[in-house]
């Protein structure tokens, strides 16, 4: 149980491409891969915006024979795993390695397979269906994907905690890492923007209206008006102890503290009481053995809607009253979707890494709830090693992270 854990490599598929390089810069230069996406800009759908995967060829990773037997989510999952591993400069091990495993959190896995599947064979019965979409149709079809490309034969879960699941994911592998049930973890989210899942967020009118990306979308906005979609892959390589040192690599941080509760609300609502999540933070904060005082940065949950937004500034204001974290939010540039939480930590390692923090994307006005915030608008340095990612469900599923850069 006292093994530390450390991150050796990540893994990133965004709409900046599928480097984690080019994932950090264009954060740090203020970038935004939100822009209005013409398969819903026709005036049928409310909401226009997403934040889709672009500079992405899944050819030029996978084999087209492969590819047929994948959903969208199997290519983002397998590339940033792949990514991740390659960065660890951890081995595939051609017999199978029993002592690595894989939690991926996604929270639309699995439902674009079965749209085309079941739309195919409603339409033209059972010789109709698309046999090779089947396996694609279940929510852990990623997770045993990676499993079986790279021969991970140790834990292989897939966890669906809507818009928690990819930080559900990386706190459920350093738990598992620290009973001892695997050595290394590839640990993330990933999720797809499909059709059939925009379109009914859209008729319940939780997304953004905008006609096009502006203040609006930004986390913590005095405007705000909804969330956008987001899609992409984003890992984490996690291990016990310290084997990385044979291989010559550098870790990028470790996990210190992992915390993990709920609030009472509606399953499709956010929470609106700020205690439920400053205790989550306080319980990822007592298993790191750190006090408020010694976070350095906070990678928010916030996603530009009007409630969660407000609750999580109360939360934070509760937890760090006297102190001075740079409060950040990455979904004014990437969106909001299962993997959300993953992209926050892979954005706090790798920013983190180059000594910076980047601003809240689109950010002008922050609303007056943050006032006891340091939340930048533009991206300013680091001022320390110890960064607290929060991830928020709606339904009220609550996580937080806490990792310490290594380098810094």
């Amino acid at each position: 149980m006292s093994d530390r854990i450390f991150v050796t490599g990540a893994g990133v598929v965004s709409p900046f491409g599928d480097s984690p390089q080019r994932f950090r810069d264009a954060l740090l230069e203020g970038a935004s891969g939100i822009a209005v996406d013409e398969r819903f800009a026709g005036g049928e759908c409310r909401s226009r915006l997403t934040a889709r995967v672009t500079g992405f060829d899944p050819a030029a990773w996978i084999s087209p024979m492969k590819l047929r037997r994948m959903d969208t989510t199997g290519p983002f999952a397998l590339v940033a795993v792949r990514q991740a591993m390659e960065a660890a400069k951890y081995p595939v091990s051609p017999g199978g390695d029993e002592r690595a495993g894989v939690v991926l959190g996604s929270y639309s896995a699995g439902g674009q397979a079965t749209n085309e599947y079941l739309g195919a064979l409603f339409k033209g019965g059972p010789t109709g269906a698309p046999a090779l979409l089947f396996n694609s149709t279940v929510g852990n079809a990623a997770a045993g994907l990676v499993g079986l490309e790279y021969q991970l034969r140790g834990p292989n879960t897939t966890i669906s905690q809507k818009e928690a699941s990819g930080l559900a994911a990386i706190a459920a592998a350093t738990d598992l890492l620290r009973l001892g049930r695997a050595d290394a973890m590839a640990a993330g989210g990933m999720d797809a923007a499909y059709d059939m899942f925009f379109r009914a967020h859209d008729r319940f009118h939780v997304m953004s209206d905008a006609a096009a990306r502006d203040e609006s979308v930004a986390p913590f906005s005095r405007c705000r008006r909804g969330f956008v979609m987001g899609e992409g892959g984003f890992v984490l390589w996690l291990e016990r102890g310290e084997p990385w040192r044979d291989r010559g690599v550098e870790p990028l941080a470790e996990v210190l503290g992992v915390g993990a509760a709920s609030a009472l609300c509606p399953v499709n609502c956010w929470p609106t009481e700020a205690e439920p999540l400053a205790r989550t933070m306080q319980l990822a904060l007592e298993a790191a053995s750190l006090d408020a005082s010694d976070v350095d940065v906070v990678y928010a949950s916030a996603n530009a809607t009007r409630v969660l937004d407000e609750v999580e500034a109360r939360a934070l204001a509760t937890v760090f009253r006297g102190t001075t974290p740079v409060v950040t939010a990455t979904k004014g540039a990437l969106g909001e979707c299962g993997a959300s939480g993953a992209a926050a930590s892979v954005a706090a390692v790798l920013c983190g890494q180059a000594g910076r923090v980047p601003g809240v994307a689109g950010l002008r006005q922050p609303d007056d709830v943050t006032a006891e915030l340091n939340i930048p608008t533009e991206t300013v340095d680091a001022p320390g090693p110890i960064a607290l990612v929060n991830s928020v469900a709606s339904g009220g599923a609550l996580y937080s992270v806490v990792f310490k850069l290594v380098s810094c």
